[in-house]
């Protein structure tokens, strides 16, 4: 009976001991050996600054940092040979992400008709307008040849400026959804041409008429003598 009890107890020591679960580093050696190939591998994308560490209930630097097992030797004396590597590239990645933001936004700005390209009455392009669109058909590179129309207040009146753009867009290639066109919420750059000849207008008539001072000098001519 005893025999068979220790025989139980045995056994439940040997399936605790199978599934027990065991911390990894830096509680135990788990993982490859220190200095090998595998080991230089598993962390050759750790970061290489300073890891943050915890003592007297403080966290030294105080600011984020990584944390864990500290940059193999190696390691660090490969990003001081090649510095500034990696970061530099993502500097270069942040500028060219706001250079491309800036570029498709100028393009966006370009593409795009305000409601002195249509005419007031029936919503139609004018002349302003379709020399607008056949520039922009003719100039505009590919990846960024899509027409905007500014809208409006009046949802009736943006449709009606949507379907005769389309319809002018037909006109000119055969094919209206050649040239893709949406609505968005945009306001004039500048000021229309007519607003400025009024301005120049209007300053060229309150001009005042220039006056030069001139002052006469009469010589009396006469016979002198010696």
């Amino acid at each position: 009976m005893n025999c068979r009890h220790l025989f139980f107890a045995a056994s439940c020591l040997i399936i605790a001991a199978s599934t027990r679960t065991e911390a990894g580093w830096p509680f135990s050696a788990d993982g490859p050996r220190k200095g090998s190939e595998e080991y230089y591998q598993m962390h050759a994308c750790d970061p290489i600054s300073a890891r943050q560490k915890c003592k007297h209930g403080k966290l030294w630097p105080p600011y984020p940092r990584p944390m864990g097992e500290p940059a193999p030797c190696m390691h660090r004396f490969h990003a001081s040979h090649y510095w500034p590597y990696p970061y530099n590239h993502y500097d270069r990645m942040s500028v060219l992400a706001v250079s491309h933001t800036q570029i498709g936004n100028g393009w966006q700005s370009a593409c795009t008709f305000h409601h002195y390209h249509f005419d007031a009455v029936t919503h139609e392009l004018n002349s302003a307008g379709r020399a607008h669109l056949q520039w922009m058909m003719a100039n505009v590179p590919g990846q960024f040849r899509q027409a905007y129309l500014a809208t409006t207040g009046d949802s009736a009146v943006n449709d009606l400026r949507l379907a005769n753009f389309q319809e002018t867009v037909a006109g000119y290639v055969g094919n209206a959804d050649s040239l893709p066109v949406v609505l968005r919420v945009a306001q004039p750059v500048g000021r229309p041409a007519d607003e400025v000849d009024s301005i120049f207008e209007q300053r060229l008539q309150n001009m005042d008429s220039p006056v030069i001072p001139f002052t006469s000098v009469i010589s009396s001519g006469g016979g002198g003598s010696n």
